[in-house]
């Protein structure tokens, strides 16, 4: 094809501006071309028709595709593959920089610091693909890239591409064309036979080659014949390194030395191993550290991994422009997945937190996108080896926002990807530097720049995201909001209380910040819920600074959420349902309205329509254990204790050996008449939380139920000897019913609604649970009924 560049301007010119031709091989024509859209340059590959005509077209792309997958801060990517008058091409990332190769031209042996560092990442690359089953088949110095100091290596899976797509028939023709899977003076021995077992470290070889060249100057053998090459490393040992290259650690030539050796099972058995063996390598620095040290180094590879956007693999021989469309325009759903903290300091994983969430409420206000929950994205937090596609289904999205951060003094860095799980491919990526006061500026261009890839539109027009949406400009009220906002996520009593801190701190700094007196009030809400003791003043508290986050912005569901979360508390139960709905109508996706609500609605005895909301905040939040909770315990009031259990038992698969999940599934199996299961849900509770009364009462309460009498009055003294803390006497309700001690049952829930426990709600039910059926026909439960404003859903209990 003498014209290949005019044949691309005429069928891609519409996506593409070709600028340059590079200096190709016998496998491909490389060019430079401008993504017109998003104004990055690319690299683009295109196969020359005699080796096209040998392939099969679709077998090459599905083996692109399968490389397309690698995500690696050391791996240069495969944007995209198509077709062009039956000629198959392919796109990466254009990197500045040289190769390995031109380095070593320039400047010969490499320092040893230098070599090793090198080396490392490179290992660090082809162990990630070998686990994601992609072999290289061509390490050498020409495919590995420097770029600001970092390596990148190039053309994952290309070679696999081309051996897997050859036609049968054609092998040898391929070889006629000069077409070399491999590169004679880098190839093992297994390799250089072909030997059909050739496997993964058949790269271990030929990285020991290149380790080799790097701190020598040379390759092992030289000066030979192709043919002479091949032979000698059949057959030949290399001479060893630490002759031609005094001074090198000798563990360091040790491994180097291991690599190549002629059977496969003498290597390294795989890079992982190779890797761990070279962080192990002594080495005396004699080059200065770069700044910022092993964190600035993950982080530059990562951002040169993400240098670049992506196009939309073109299916066929249409023009890819046409392609590209169809495929974005479906995408209607995204998870963001927890950004990598790469700074090296444990103290700023909130803030990489805290990006996450930005990202995904600023998203979440795109006109027809779904935005995973929070907990559920959560879930793949350094899960780093789950396919996107795994990750795809279970968060029932079509796209993924992964990526780094990095903090460090008054800069920031953060490289972000947007990718297609239905193939893999990515679909815009991009790195930014900037100032931290310019944080707000990097959310906002990250979440602009994902509506302009997907084509999101409203009225017509392209969706722009302010500063102002963020809702302050000062950063320290935004600092201390996502500190308040990363011990919020991780509950618990003293979690909690940090994060009221933090939110007062943030408003201390900035009084009309209407978000941070949102998480002020949800915080106050919920805290009651994880102490025995909740603040006096919690009520009042929690409506005060909703009413001032609301009095600042009347959009946020999260203030009318703790503001039913409040009244429940209070057993307002009506104007906490009237809130729950505000939330709902305000932000229909936000699952914790959904499941709140329907814990309210099984409180309230309207179990139908608690399923529908429960099951909602499920099908919003499908990795969260709490939904699942909720659900399994308005089904345990219904009597559909199977079913109970079956979603108590998908919340411990999620979040495994949650006390209150085992205290739940103690209460179904209890009620079953699965007592001793229930005795031992119980006591494993009880050995994880060893401070809560409630805990302790529910244990009383089952050692009471199976007969165990001395064992539930030795509980019973330890809650009395407590006194009058929070939750005592519910708790003493519960073990003096099991003991059959109904009068003393009825003081103490008498006690606890007079003084207004949580606990009446939380420990069980009191409309509905079976639990209270001994004392249900005695007319001081209806009375205690009364008091905490439930005697108006008495139509909807079940009789006794």
């Amino acid at each position: 094809m003498t014209d290949l560049r005019a044949t691309l301007e005429r069928i891609l010119g519409d996506t593409y501006t070709f600028e340059r031709e590079l200096q190709g091989g016998a496998m491909s024509r490389v060019f430079v071309a401008m993504d017109r859209q998003l104004g990055r340059e690319v690299v683009m590959k295109v196969l020359p028709p005699e080796v096209a005509a040998e392939l099969s077209a679709d077998r090459f792309r599905r083996e692109i595709q399968l490389a397309a997958k690698l995500q690696h801060p050391h791996i240069v990517p495969l944007l995209s593959s198509g077709e062009v008058d039956g000629s198959p091409y392919f796109t990466m990332p254009f990197v500045e920089g040289e190769s390995l190769r031109a380095h070593l031209a320039r400047i010969g042996e490499l320092p040893i610091p230098e070599a090793v560092r090198i080396l490392r990442e490179v290992a660090s690359a082809i162990n990630y693909a070998h686990k994601h089953g992609v072999i290289h088949r061509d390490i050498k110095p020409d495919n590995v890239m420097l770029t600001d100091e970092f390596a990148l290596v190039t053309d994952f899976g290309v070679a696999k591409a081309l051996s897997a797509s050859t036609k049968p028939s054609q092998a040898q023709t391929l070889t006629g064309l000069g077409i070399t899977l491999g590169t004679p003076a880098y190839m093992a021995p297994e390799q250089a036979t072909a030997d059909p077992s050739v496997d993964h470290r058949a790269d271990i070889y030929a990285f020991g080659v290149m380790a080799y060249e790097m701190l020598t100057g040379t390759l092992p053998f030289v000066g030979r014949t192709t043919q002479a090459t091949l032979v000698a490393h059949a057959i030949e040992k290399p001479e060893p390194i630490e002759r031609r290259r005094p001074g090198i650690s000798p563990a360091l030539g040790a491994l180097i030395m291991r690599c190549l050796e002629k059977r496969p099972a003498d290597r390294p058995q795989n890079a992982g191993d190779l890797l761990h063996e070279l962080e192990a390598v002594p080495i005396a620095l004699t080059s200065p550290p770069r700044a910022g040290g092993r964190g600035t180094l993950i982080l530059a590879a990562a951002a040169a991994a993400f240098v670049l956007v992506a196009v939309i693999v073109d299916r066929g021989s249409q023009r890819s422009s046409a392609a590209a469309d169809q495929p974005v325009a479906q995408i209607r759903s995204v998870a963001v997945l927890p950004l990598d903290n790469i700074g090296g300091d444990a103290q700023d994983e909130y803030f990489s937190e805290g990006m996450t969430d930005e990202l995904a409420n600023a998203l979440s206000k795109l006109p027809g996108l779904r935005v995973a929950s929070r907990t559920s994205a959560y879930a793949f937090k350094g899960k780093k080896d789950i396919d996107v596609g795994e990750i795809g289904r279970k968060l029932h999205v079509q796209a993924i926002l992964e990526g780094v951060v990095r903090r460090s003094g008054d800069r920031l860095r953060v490289g972000a990807q947007l990718t297609n799980v239905s193939d893999g491919l990515a679909i815009w990526s991009d790195t930014y530097e900037r100032r931290t006061s310019d944080v707000f500026a990097v959310q906002d261009d990250i979440a602009g720049s994902i509506a302009d890839a997907l084509k999101l539109r409203l009225g017509g027009k392209a969706v722009q995201l302010s500063s102002s949406s963020h809702g302050t400009e000062s950063l320290e009220a935004y600092d201390a909001y996502l500190r308040g906002r990363y011990f919020w996520n991780r509950r618990g009593a003293a979690n909690l209380r940090k994060a009221l801190s933090y939110f007062e701190k943030s408003i201390g700094r900035d009084s009309g910040f209407a978000r941070a007196y949102a998480g002020l009030a949800i915080t106050h809400a919920i805290l009651p819920e994880y102490t025995d003791t909740p603040p006096a003043d919690g009520l009042a508290k929690t409506r005060s600074a909703a009413a001032r986050a609301l009095a600042l912005d009347t959009s946020l569901a999260e203030a009318h959420t703790a503001l039913g979360l409040a009244a429940v508390h209070a057993w307002d139960f009506p104007a906490g349902e009237t809130e729950y709905r505000k939330a709902i109508e305000l932000d229909p996706g936000y699952p914790t309205a959904h499941q709140w609500y329907g814990e309210l609605l099984y409180h309230t005895g309207r179990l139908d329509s608690s399923f529908v909301e429960t099951r909602r905040a499920i099908a919003l939040d499908p990795l969260a254990p709490i939904p699942f909770e909720a659900l399994g315990y308005a089904l345990t009031l219904a009597g559909r204790y199977d079913e109970a259990i079956e979603q108590y038992q998908r919340a411990d698969e999620l979040s495994p050996g949650l006390t209150l999940t085992l205290l739940l599934l103690g209460d179904a199996r209890l009620q079953m008449g699965q007592t001793q299961q229930a005795v031992e849900e119980y006591e494993q509770a009880a050995r994880l939380d060893r401070e809560t009364l409630l805990t302790k009462g529910k244990l009383c309460h089952a050692y009471g139920v199976a007969g165990r009498a001395a064992e539930a009055r030795k509980l019973l003294s330890e809650i009395e000897a407590r006194g009058k803390e929070g939750a005592s006497w519910v708790t003493r309700a519960i073990c003096q019913l099991a003991l059959g001690n109904r009068s003393a049952a009825l003081d103490a829930m008498d006690s606890a609604t007079r003084h207004h426990e949580i606990a009446v709600l939380t420990a069980y039910s009191p409309l509905l649970d079976r639990t209270w059926d001994p004392v249900r026909s005695d007319p001081r439960w209806t009375a205690i009924l009364r008091s905490a404003n439930l005697a108006n859903y008495l139509g909807n209990a079940r009789k006794p």
